[in-house]
């Protein structure tokens, strides 16, 4: 028998729960209860060419869940071993040491379970509290982090916790619309290992009048030493007006940090931050774009602004610091690696950057390889002309330096420039000091 089925209103994220047996062969024309536009729900094809054009047309595919049958178990006992075995379990119980050491057993038990529901009830608020606090302090006047609801397990074992996350979303006050949007979020909390885990999610975006669709996320989370999280997606979909402009596969981001407080000033936390982001491959419109991204950015003696209970942090508060004051803790940013494939063009990227004060004094050096530089810019011609002819430009203006922009053996391009020295060479050719 065929169960209801969850399905979402492509314009703002609705849930419905519908039945696949009542939908029409030609489908169904519905208006969204919370938005008021109209959605089309269509069954299956199929055809997995079909219904990935029938979505890209905005309809709501409904794919129909069987349910599980139960597995049988054999059996082997005759009727008269059955009788035989009630008997003895019916004498049993009619005695009275019995009858008293059951009554005492199911006492303690109940004791036992009525003290593990008020201790797991006292760890199960102060997670919310701490969750609440953690989305609110993260929010500031433009964007807001909020959760509708939060669940747990009655049990969920002796030392974890596990729950659900309702109406996760990030909302942008000012054009009154969802950023973010998570549906719900199972996930499970080990208090003694300060470890958080979630099972697989989706995770809607809408950004920049398009919409993107992450399937599979994973996020986890522990405080060892610092606190570190890693954010995982199988497969992420970026939808402009109905198509199909971007597919990733295989996105992890994580980040760490080890922070203290800094004695010149208990306001603010000294720390080191590492960022990372692999991405398997990037595909646009069936061609693939980019593959095997390993990117790591690291961070060192940066410093952050302590944010009181309540108070909401920001980018302006952290931009302000890191003006004003990173150059006192001798920050340094780094692009410790980058590598990915571009069109089959190898590229790596290499940079440093350490804080001064003023600002102008900052001193900073990057470096930009890549081999078969050539694919790279007869894509760049076939995405953007305008883009193109700047390129064109300043190739030019190069020439004009005698200066080419890749090595013709070898058509790689090979740019370094520091900023500390004034120098900027192509292909280990130095240009004029910059002005």
């Amino acid at each position: 028998m065929l169960d209801q089925v969850e399905v979402f209103c492509p314009h703002c994220f609705a849930n419905y729960f519908v039945s696949p047996e009542r939908i029409p062969e030609d489908g169904v024309t519905t208006p969204c209860k919370k938005c008021g536009k109209s959605f089309t729900m269509v069954k299956p094809s199929g055809d997995p060419i079909r219904d990935r054009a029938s979505r890209q047309q905005g309809f709501v595919i409904v794919q129909a869940k069987k349910s599980r049958v139960s597995e049988q178990e054999p059996n082997g006992s005759s009727s008269r071993e059955v009788a035989r075995k009630k008997s003895a379990a019916s004498e049993r119980f009619k005695k009275k040491g019995f009858k008293i050491g059951v009554c005492a057993a199911g006492a303690v038990l109940l004791v036992v379970m009525g003290v593990f529901y008020f201790w797991k009830s006292s760890v199960h608020s102060r997670f919310e509290k701490g969750l609440r606090q953690t989305l609110a302090q993260a929010s500031n006047s433009r964007f807001e982090f909020k959760v509708e609801n939060v669940t747990f397990s009655s049990l969920g074992g002796l030392t974890s916790t596990q729950g659900c996350l309702h109406g996760l979303a990030l909302s942008d006050r000012e054009a009154r619309k969802m950023v973010y949007y998570a549906d719900k979020v199972y996930f499970q909390v080990d208090p003694s290992k300060k470890q958080f885990i979630t099972e697989p999610f989706t995770l809607r975006v809408n950004v920049y009048n398009s919409k993107i669709v992450l399937n599979g996320c994973v996020v986890e989370a522990a405080e060892v030493d610092g606190w570190q999280a890693t954010f995982r997606a199988k497969e992420a979909t970026t939808e402009l007006e109905g198509t199909d402009v971007l597919t990733g596969q295989g996105i992890e981001v994580s980040l760490e940090f080890k922070g203290a407080e800094w004695s010149a000033d208990p306001r603010f936390l000294l720390g080191h931050a590492n960022l990372g982001l692999k991405v398997k491959q990037v595909e646009a419109i069936n061609e693939n774009v980019t593959k095997n991204v390993d990117i790591r950015l690291t961070l060192k003696n940066g410093l952050f602004p302590k944010q009181s209970e309540g108070a909401q942090a920001g980018p302006a508060t952290y931009a302000e610091t890191m003006k004003t004051k990173w150059a006192e803790s001798k920050a340094v940013a780094s692009i410790e690696r980058c590598s990915l494939s571009i069109l089959g063009s190898a590229v790596q990227l290499a940079g440093k950057l350490e804080f001064r004060n003023p600002s102008e004094g900052n001193e900073w050096d990057l470096s930009f390889k890549a081999k078969d530089f050539s694919r790279i810019m007869k894509f760049i011609h076939r995405m953007n002309g305008d883009t193109f002819d700047r390129i064109v430009v300043t190739l030019v203006d190069l020439d004009e330096k005698n200066v080419s922009l890749y090595a013709p053996n070898t058509d790689s391009l090979d740019l370094s420039l520091s900023y500390k020295t004034s120098q900027f060479k192509v292909n280990e050719k130095e240009l004029k000091p910059l002005t």
